[in-house]
């Protein structure tokens, strides 16, 4: 049985189980926000060895032994569930139960440690910003020169920056206002007048020809182009949409050199799967920005006809022996 670790309205998961019920293959979904708010039963017991059992209005009784792989799609985001605490938690409380909920998480990972995983959760886990650039570093990808800083002193007063979340961006509610962490463009001279701020990323602002976004499945990259500096809107980045103008996509073939450094960072890595940022300089080089391992698909398998949902299934499938 094939056991996919998902969360809610991901249709990327929803077209994979449509191509693994065509397939034959058994399979069973477990949404993280369905797991803490009751709509799936959860039973775990501690002897005389341990058991997990998963139960919802959509399957019957399971035991979790029966499951031979594992897709590690999207699961276990805390910041889902403070919706539903607004108004009612203090942060002291909100720590508390972050906390409840990923020790219940890793006892969950822990009784499924040992089967078979597409992006095993302990190599997630170590996954962030940082520590894949200096891993492609190593290998002799180019990256953005990239400061992690609290002060305008370590940055150059007359030159571009852009900065975003050093760990995971997200959406911030406040009162009726929504603000998105994405990446942005910045001028130390407009910030000079701080004497210190949060510690923040800064990378040199590259001028890019385009960018590229590259989903990785066991060791094939499937590149596509994005011709995002076209329009302002999406220039600094292309997750700005632009709906009334959407940016050109097209398939892309990678310089063998480049593929074969992507391929053996994301085995370094320990990823199977996985999103790439690269960006294309105008000076001709190949910047590389950042992996994400949960990283949405869809936009890059339709625009290219690469049809990966069908290849992540049928990938599913052979693991599931």
């Amino acid at each position: 049985m094939i056991l996919i670790l998902s969360t809610p309205n991901d249709d990327d998961t929803n077209i994979v189980m449509e191509h693994l019920a065509v397939l034959g293959e058994k399979c069973l979904r477990i949404n993280d926000l369905d797991l803490f708010n009751g709509n799936i039963k959860m039973h775990y017991e501690l002897s005389p060895e341990p058991k997990l059992f998963v139960e919802s209005i959509y399957f019957e009784k399971t035991d979790l032994s029966a499951v031979k792989c594992v897709w590690f799609r999207k699961f276990g985001f805390f910041d889902k569930f403070k919706p539903y605490f607004q108004g009612e938690t203090n942060i002291e409380m909100l720590e508390y139960l972050k906390l409840e909920y990923t020790t219940t998480l890793d006892l969950f990972f822990d009784f499924l440690k040992d089967k078979k995983w597409l992006n095993h959760y302990s190599n997630i886990k170590k996954i962030n910003k940082i520590s894949t650039l200096i891993a492609s570093q190593k290998l002799g990808l180019s990256i953005p020169k990239t400061t992690i800083t609290n002060t305008v002193d370590s940055l150059d007063l007359n030159e571009s920056y852009i900065t975003k979340s050093i760990k995971d961006g997200t959406v911030v509610n406040v009162k009726d206002e929504i603000f998105f962490f994405l990446t942005k463009e910045v001028k130390p001279k407009t910030m000079s007048r701080y004497k210190g701020f949060f510690p923040s990323l800064f990378q040199e602002k590259i001028e890019k020809e385009y960018e590229l976004r590259i989903f990785h499945l066991n060791g094939k990259n499937y590149p596509m182009a994005i011709f995002s500096q076209r329009d302002a809107q999406t220039g600094v980045d292309y997750r700005h949409y632009n709906y009334s103008k959407p940016n050109r996509m097209i398939p892309y073939a990678l310089p063998e050199e480049i593929d074969d450094k992507i391929c053996s960072l994301m085995k370094n890595l320990g990823l199977d799967t996985g999103s790439l940022d690269i960006i294309k300089g105008k000076d001709g080089d190949y910047y590389f920005l950042e992996v994400n391992p949960s990283g949405q698909f869809r936009m890059t398998s339709l625009p290219c006809n690469y049809d990966l949902h069908y290849k992540v299934a049928n990938h599913l499938k052979a693991m599931n022996t």
